[in-house]
């Protein structure tokens, strides 16, 4: 009979050749009946644990692991593999104790040197890391995986060549080896060595198909040099992969592709939870304590571009221009310092500068909670030299994305990202994980005090022909893909003598643009290149340029304001991403939404018309440059002021929760956009009406109310026996209207208001004229509703109901709620704030809700866009069928004399539908976008509106009908189909949405809330009076 000690020899030699051939199972099971015969054998339970762990069942492992070192705490190979799994679970500081336990025990075990180097960069200790690294390459040189991680190190402290070298010596031991092969192609992506870095990723998709970071290092290399034959090939790969390894792919990348803002948002919440998982272990090192109270909110920016850089160009008055009463800043630099005056101004207007780069993000996040940040500014996101990991760690209350990174970043712990209603209008919120805070003008700071053009430069210094055409785009080339380039290239084919003018790249790219030119038709030469140059004098030559053509993925942002400030005009085509949309912002802010396209028909179209109409783009360019320090783009002072206030409502609402004084939490838009900004100023309200308006009103006995949410006002227009009579009020973006009795309804931004009417009061309302006003509407009662996007309102037997667009529904108010539902289409399968058809229009028949109109059957979130010259409806209530597809943005539908009459309105028609029999007879065509309609008798009052907002009104039929759109009232004979009469708004209003007529009422005077006059106004069922020097007033 064998010795114990030769049996569990035997099964020991047996468990090592059972692990050899694979056979991890039989394996374990022979050192298991080994540890039987010896339970305290500590080489015994050390095999047993590795072949657990080689057999991938880590949890038995390190359970093992732990009994061995609880018999022998200094068994080091114990120490290293126990460290090897806690690293693989991501528990990173537990392993960084374990092999620094070991290396006390071992100093010279160079791959625990070489993994606890590992250990530290995944929680970015960049210079223990590097040491540790070194270490190891000391004791064993040229090891593989310590040169690959020194390598990817010196790479991030931009020593290339270097980099270079020590991942050259880890292929020349290992060659082939995919991590160094990677990132030696990364490397020579960011020296712009664009064929090596193509040649090595595709070397590694040759041994690893699947390997995601070489998709999209291919993808990236392809679009910097103009190579777009296999971009649809790299955009599949990566959506197919992209959940195997999101932090294999740069959400960057994915900006400049037709990646949808849901594969945008997923792709960036798939890198932001994979950032999360590796910093938890460190997150649980941090026990923040609560913050004391402090007179001033004390700001945090963090940065890799403080330095000559986009980000710093636009943001340089930003720490000069902030109110020191209300805030203190702090800066917290991730990037190179360059030495530039750029660094050096915000390093002077700040009142801490502190530069992080190769700090840990512990080490960061340590310093900014020492320093009492209150918000932390991410003014990087996932570009060069950002820190997710900072974030990650949550190192202040609240954190907020701004500027620097243009979409989502997915993470969790980011609260906020400042925007506008442009960029992301509420339908399109539910894109980003962050909680959007919209700034009432365009999101994007600019500096107003940078050079204006010299206006010496001429176009024969710049290589440009002087009698052309100059069209230029001086986005990078990354921006530029196949499908604006072929639109570009049909321009020049249309325009002759004209050329396009881009931004110096690289050869490479040159080649392929000219090469692809030429492809398309047109010829090379017509290409000319634009060396770079210092950001001013890249200014004093925008003027040589026409006009500047955009890109349309990832359009123009700072190239895009620098071109407005030297007064070229820009034309967009936003799309749904923040990226895509930022221009569409820039150009309202400068008051040319008129150059904002909404296809690339439209696009095409717009560019050559103004290319053949040198008037219109001298308008163009006179007004940018005449009104350049007026417009709101460049107020930088105003934009400032309003981030600040977004920081305060968020900081005040923050205090509040902690406080206890909301229980409860909803995804929501806070606050909600304003109301879009009038394109001329409030003080220039003018209007013009026709003889044929003025004898109509005249003749009518009563008089007319206008909502225009764009301009902000109701317009009261009367006739006082002589004349007509004009009176505005101010409210916040007024939209939908309702009459009933003496009874006034209105819809406004945030609040249905109601008011009713006190004749009496309104006869005494002026003592010294008594009778001028035959009617006085006095504010009764108001309902709370939020941001519900409320179109139309219509008294029923049942009382109010509104058409609650945002939620794609008809809503009665409530005492308790902000909206009750009550009906909405069959096609919408769940209530929830997007918009998802534009519901707009109500027609009530019989007391009841017969008749709505919608901008499209869609069931998701502002589907109705894609479609909407041709996806309008009309839909029955009652039965809820469509009784009318095809329609153009149908709105305002009205029942009257047996007909439903309705507004075709991107056709500019006003139709009228025999339900009986189902024909549409189109009445009268008028210029403009319609909205709102009012049927009196045989006549009916129609609004008419410009198209301000292209990018969501361009394109349609009416926009291309007629020299001008107007906005106004016409007055149509509905017998004859003819207008009779045109109430014309010449100045400051563009847009109109309702339009009443007050029967028997001809001089109407409306008070607001906040009118003084209002806390004197007393009325009662019995009496009225005033409460001034007056008497009471019987009724």
């Amino acid at each position: 009979m064998a010795s114990p000690t030769s049996e569990i020899q035997r099964l020991t030699e047996l468990g090592v050749l059972h692990c050899q051939q694979g056979n991890f199972a039989q394996g374990v099971a022979c050192f298991q009946e080994a540890l039987t015969l010896q339970p305290e054998a500590i080489d015994g339970r050390y095999n047993l644990a590795l072949a657990y762990q080689k057999q991938g069942n880590h949890e038995r492992a390190l359970t093992e692991y732990e009994r061995l070192l609880a018999q022998q705490p200094d068994y080091v190979p114990a120490l290293v593999q126990t460290a090897n799994l806690r690293q693989m679970q991501q528990q990173y500081q537990a392993a960084i104790a374990l092999y620094q336990k070991a290396l006390a025990l071992q100093p010279q075990n160079a791959q625990a040197h070489c993994n606890l180097g590992t250990a530290l960069q995944s929680v970015g200790a960049t210079q223990a890391a590097i040491a540790a690294y070194e270490k190891a390459l000391a004791l064993q040189p040229q090891y593989p995986e310590a040169c690959n991680g020194l390598g990817s190190l010196r790479e991030r402290q931009g020593l290339a060549s270097a980099a270079i070298a020590l991942y050259e010596q880890a292929l020349a031991r290992r060659s082939n080896w995919v991590p160094a092969l990677i990132n030696l192609a990364q490397v020579r992506f960011r020296l712009e060595q664009w064929e090596a870095a193509i040649a090595l990723y595709r070397q590694v998709l040759a041994l690893e198909p699947n390997n995601l970071k070489a998709w999209d290092g291919l993808l990236a290399a392809n679009l910097a040099i103009a190579q777009w034959s296999e971009l649809d090939t790299f955009k599949t790969q990566i959506e197919k992969l992209a959940s195997t390894a999101p932090l294999d792919i740069a959400p960057l990348n994915t900006l400049y592709l037709p990646f949808s803002a849901t594969e945008q948002r997923r792709l960036a919440e798939g890198r932001a939870e994979a950032i999360a998982q590796r910093m938890a272990d460190t997150r649980r090192q941090f026990q923040f304590p609560a913050r004391r109270p402090k007179p001033k909110i004390r700001l945090g920016y963090v940065s890799g571009d403080f330095r000559h850089h986009a980000v710093a160009h636009l943001m340089l008055r930003l720490f000069e221009l902030h109110d020191r009463e209300q805030f203190e800043v702090f800066a917290y630099s991730l990037g190179p310092d360059d030495s530039s005056t750029y660094r050096q101004k915000l390093m002077a207007d700040c009142d801490q500068f502190r530069d992080v780069l190769g700090m840990s993000p512990a080490e960061i996040a340590q310093q900014i909670h020492q320093d009492g940040i209150d918000i932390l500014i991410d003014l990087a996101g996932y570009t060069d030299y950002g820190c997710p990991e900072l974030f990650a760690l949550r190192p202040a209350p609240l954190q907020v994305n701004y500027l620097g990174y243009p979409g989502t970043l997915g993470q969790r712990e980011i609260d906020y990202i400042l925007t506008d209603s442009v960029i992301t209008p509420p339908e399109l919120a539910h894109h980003f994980t962050e909680t959007c805070v919209y700034l009432p003008g365009c999101y994007q700071l600019n500096n107003n005090q940078q050079l204006l053009p010299t206006g010496t430069i001429t176009r024969a210094q710049c290589g440009l022909p002087e009698e052309a055409v100059v069209f230029c785009c001086f986005n990078k080339v990354q921006k530029i893909e196949p499908s604006i380039f072929m639109i570009w290239m049909r321009i020049l084919q249309q325009v002759p003598q004209s050329v396009l003018w881009l931004l110096e790249s690289n050869p490479l790219a040159h080649q392929n643009l000219v090469r692809a030119a030429e492809q398309l038709g047109v010829a090379g030469d017509r290409l000319i290149f634009a060396p770079r140059l210092p950001k001013a004098e890249h200014l004093d030559r925008h003027p040589c340029a026409d006009l500047f053509l955009d890109t349309r993925y990832y359009t123009a942002h700072t190239t895009g304001s620098d071109a407005l400030w030297a007064g070229v005009p820009l034309i967009t085509i936003p799309g749904e991403t923040f990226a895509s949309r930022v221009s569409a912002s820039l150009l309202n802010a400068v008051h040319l939404p008129e150059l904002v396209a909404t296809t690339l028909e439209d696009y095409e179209h717009l560019a050559i018309h103004l290319a053949t109409h040198p008037e219109e783009r001298q308008r163009l360019r006179q007004h940018l440059q005449e009104n350049r320090l007026r417009l709101p783009l460049f107020e930088s002072d105003r934009t400032v002021r309003q981030i600040e206030a977004a920081y305060q409502q968020i900081w005040k609402q923050e205090s509040t929760e902690k406080q206890g004084e909301a229980t409860t939490v909803a995804r929501s838009i806070h606050p909600s956009p304003p109301p879009p900004q009038p394109t001329s100023s409030p003080d220039a309200f003018s209007c013009h009406a026709s003889d044929g308006f003025h004898s109509w009103l005249a003749q009518s006995g009563g008089s007319i109310v206008i909502s225009t949410y764009q301009a902000g006002k109701v317009v009261l227009v009367g006739f006082d026996g002589q004349q007509i009579t004009v009176l505005l009020r101010q409210f916040t973006k007024p939209m939908g209207m309702a009459m009933q009795g003496n009874r006034w309804v209105l819809a406004t931004q945030y609040e249905v208001m109601g008011f009713a009417n006190a004749p009496l009061l309104a006869h005494e309302y002026i003592e010294a004229q008594r009778d001028r006003y035959d009617a006085l509407y006095l504010p009764r009662v108001s309902y709370y509703t939020n941001d519900l996007n409320i179109h139309d309102l219509a008294f029923g037997k049942d009382g109010l109901w509104l058409v609650n667009t945002r939620f794609s529904c008809l809503a009665a108010l409530s005492e308790d709620f902000n909206f009750v539902p009550r009906w909405h289409p069959s096609f919408i399968t769940e209530l929830a704030p997007e918009d998802r058809c534009h519901l707009n229009g109500l027609a009530i028949v019989e007391g009841q809700p017969k008749y709505v109109t919608a901008l499209g059957a869609t069931d998701i979130a502002g589907g109705w866009r894609e479609h909407k010259a041709t996806g309008g409806i009309l839909i029955d209530v009652e039965s809820n069928e469509l009784l009318l597809q095809g329609l153009c943005m149908p709105h305002s539908p009205r029942w009257h004399d047996g007909y439903l009459w309705f507004l075709n309105s991107g056709a500019g028609e006003v139709c009228r539908l025999d339900v009986a029999t189902g024909d549409v007879e189109t009445v009268c065509v008028l210029p403009g976008f319609l909205r709102g309609l009012e049927c009196i008798g045989s006549y009916a009052l129609v609004g008419l509106s410009q198209i301000r907002e292209r990018h969501i009104f361009g394109g349609l039929p009416v926009s291309m009908r007629g020299d001008r759109l107007l906005c106004g009232v016409a007055i149509i004979d509905l017998q004859r189909g003819i207008q009779v009469g045109m109430l014309e708004f010449t100045a400051g209003c563009q847009e109109l949405y309702d339009v009443k007529f007050l029967t028997g009422i001809q001089r109407p005077m409306l008070l607001n809330p906040d009118k003084p006059a209002v806390r004197e106004a007393i009325a009662a069922p019995e009496f009225a009076y005033w409460l001034r020097p007056s008497k009471q007033l019987p009724t």
